[in-house]
Formats: structure tokens, C-alpha cells, sequence
């Protein structure tokens, strides 16, 4: 029983989950920081915490959404779809055993921490590009405020499709940087990763869905993305559209030409404009979880005009 209630507890407040009490907590101090530089006038709480936001009908289903993921991922439902060993396995076969290969630990846990993300950024990419999985994706988009849980705003057959590529991708790199050196290398760099991941959510994640305007600054903001880089992936203005996809980095975004450099702060409309969306159920849970659906129906199968 105990156990249970452990695995029931790291599955909603984990380490790999951005939520995690631990990290809302140690990011309270950097929040203070931030009020007490700009010197708001108003309270710390009701600045940080403002309950227009926090009790908003789009925050409530973030929560809703929040909680069915999280069980998803306590009973496992999509533990059986992650591709990285299967696909691992196969490159490191095709590449085969290279005699004598020696990579520093932390050099090739740098890389996989680099193509983790990577993976990150083509998975976010292909959910905006490819026409049938942006009606499922357009549910994170849809949120009208942002808190740290809107990052768990997420229809649950994008937990499907997330996983399948971000573990095939994620397992191509594998293969081909670890696949062939020691398996107790994979031990250490694993852990590594963890810790980088630790160390990420520990510094600004948690600010990436927020109502604070915090920006890097042009010269930092080609190389990591800011909260308010994302803030503008958000927005419903046609400029924003299609930008910085990054996760942590933005390296890829201004490889790939998706970069958006922040020049002052701008006021930003969250949401997604549909006309065809029914505005009195934009933030019912049934509703959020069969739209998308019969978009994806009528994608799939047009109807035909006839003449």
C-alpha cells in the first residue's frame, strides 16, 4: 500500500515533473527577487499569485487535464510505446561495435542532454506543421491565462504521439553516441541527464507559463529561451506564429529560422482563434477532449462539395 502511494505521488510530483513541490518552491525565491527589483507596488502574493489567474475557468481545466495525465502515467498507459531501446538497439547494430571508443562521461551526457532537447523542439514543430496533430496540440494552446500546470494542459493522445517521437528521436541518439561504447557509460550519462534536467526545472521552467514578463535579453535569447519567448508562442497575433518552438534552448529555433528575439515587452493575447469553436465550452474538460477529434475527422475525411 505504501508503495503505491509512493508511485501515486512521484507520478504527480516526481522529479521529471516541472510541478514538483521542490521546484515551485525554489522558484518562490527568484520570483521575490524579481518583484523586489521592479518594485511593485501591489502585495508579493497577489503579484505572484493573482487569483484572476489562478482561479480562471481555463486554469481550473489545466488542473482537470493535469490530473488525468498524471494517472495515464500511473497506471502506464503508454509505457509500452516508448520506442528509444527498440530504436536504440537497431542503430547501435547498424553502426556496430567501435574498438577502443572513449568519450568523456560528461561530453556525452552534454550531447544527449543536446538531443534530448532537440527532440523536444522537433516534436513541439511537427504538432504545430503536421495539419491532423495541431487540433490536438491546439488544446494546450487554448488556455486564456498561464500558471506553471498549463504545461500539463495536454489532450491525451499527444502524451501518444509526444512519447513515439520524442523516444524514437531520443533513441536514434542514443544508438548512435552510446550504443557503442560501454554500458556502464549509459549508467553515469543517464544520471547526468537527470541532473541537467533537475538543475533546468530548479532555474526557469516554471516561469515559461506565467503571467511575468521575463526576458534575457537579445544576445542570451538566441541561445536560451526566456519565459517571455514563450509567452509569445502563445500569443494569438499572426507575427508570433510558428516561433520558438525550443524547449530550453534556443539554438535550434535560430538554426531553423523559428527564432522570435524579444525587443520590448509586448502585450500578448493567449488562446487559440477559432470561429467554428463553441465559446461557451472553450474550457469544459468533455468538450476539450472530443473537439479535437472531430477536427482530426474532418481532416482526415473532407467533405466533398457537390456540383
Amino acid at each position: 500500500m505504501q508503495e503505491t502511494f509512493l508511485d501515486l505521488y512521484a507520478s504527480f510530483f516526481g522529479s521529471y515533473i516541472m510541478t514538483a513541490p521542490e521546484y515551485l518552491l525554489f522558484s518562490l525565491p527568484i520570483a521575490w527577487l524579481i518583484y523586489r527589483f521592479r518594485k511593485v507596488d501591489n502585495g508579493f502574493w497577489s503579484w505572484v499569485m493573482p487569483r484572476k489567474i489562478w482561479f480562471h475557468r481555463s486554469h481550473v481545466l489545466d488542473l482537470k487535464l493535469f490530473i488525468i495525465g498524471r494517472l495515464l502515467g500511473f497506471f502506464n498507459v503508454f509505457g509500452r510505446l516508448s520506442l528509444t531501446s527498440v530504436v536504440a538497439v537497431g542503430v547501435a547494430s547498424l553502426v556496430g561495435q567501435s574498438d577502443g571508443a572513449v568519450v568523456s562521461p560528461i561530453i556525452l551526457t552534454v550531447l544527449l542532454w543536446l538531443a534530448a532537447d532537440f527532440a523536444s523542439y522537433c516534436s513541439h514543430r511537427i504538432h504545430h506543421q503536421i495539419h491532423l496533430l495541431w487540433p490536438l496540440h491546439a488544446v494546450h494552446h487554448s488556455a486564456q491565462v498561464l500558471t506553471p500546470f498549463t504545461a500539463y494542459r495536454q489532450h491525451p493522445l499527444v502524451l501518444v504521439s509526444s512519447l513515439v517521437i520524442n523516444s524514437s528521436l531520443i533513441g536514434l541518439f542514443q544508438g548512435l553516441l552510446i550504443g557503442v561504447l560501454d554500458p556502464g557509460t549509459m549508467i553515469v550519462t543517464i544520471a547526468g541527464i537527470n541532473a541537467l534536467f533537475v538543475l533546468a526545472n530548479f532555474a526557469m521552467a516554471n516561469f515559461h507559463h506565467s503571467h511575468l514578463w521575463i526576458s534575457f535579453g537579445p544576445l542570451f535569447e538566441h541561445l536560451v529561451i526566456s519565459p517571455a519567448q514563450h509567452q509569445v508562442h502563445h500569443s494569438t497575433n499572426p507575427k508570433h506564429f510558428n516561433k520558438n518552438y525550443g524547449h530550453t534552448l534556443a539554438v535550434w529555433d535560430w538554426v531553423f529560422g523559428t527564432l522570435y528575439i524579444i525587443e520590448s515587452e509586448e502585450k500578448i493575447t493567449l488562446g487559440v482563434e477559432d470561429a467554428s469553436k463553441d465559446k461557451n465550452r472553450e474550457n469544459d474538460l468533455v468538450y476539450n477532449l472530443t473537439y479535437p477529434l472531430v477536427q482530426m475527422r474532418s481532416r482526415l475525411f473532407p467533405k466533398r462539395n457537390d456540383k
